[in-house]
């Protein structure tokens, strides 16, 4: 897979059984000469738990390496967060409209079909958390 269609990180690895690795995040504006001033600038350490065994080589803690994803398991995230919600909020809202409710009771199927949705994705975090993983590359010498 290309790296264009990859998101890469450096990490380092913090844990062999099961791996994990910790990456290093910072805001895009962290030259920006304001940004003691600003929240976005800020760096911060992310614990990475879900990552993909590497097939070539054994990794060592301490070691430095590349954690990759790729960003369809990003657009399947969002479809998963945003998408499928405000489907769900269209769909039960122009019922509702169809069947002529009171706003406040649309309202209340409305929050409720989201609410369910997301105990429903709740329930599923085990089974949809396997589809969502990281790739671990060492650094070439």
């Amino acid at each position: 897979m290309s790296s264009s269609k990859c998101v890469r990180h450096r990490g380092i690895i913090t844990g062999v059984n099961p791996l994990r690795a910790q990456i290093t995040t910072s805001g895009a504006c962290t030259s920006c000469h304001a940004k003691g001033f600003c929240s976005l600038g800020q760096t911060k350490q992310k614990e990475i738990t879900h990552l993909k065994e590497p097939l070539d080589w054994q990794p060592t803690l301490g070691q430095e390496v590349f954690i990759e994803m790729h960003t369809r398991l990003g657009f399947k995230a969002l479809w998963y967060a945003m998408v499928l919600p405000a489907l769900i909020m269209g769909a039960l809202t122009t019922l509702c409209v169809l069947l002529n409710l009171p706003e406040w009771m649309l309202g209340l199927i409305v929050l409720l079909g989201i609410g369910i949705y997301y105990f429903v994705l709740y329930l599923l975090k085990d089974r949809i958390q396997n589809d969502f993983y990281f790739t671990v590359h060492h650094l070439e010498p």
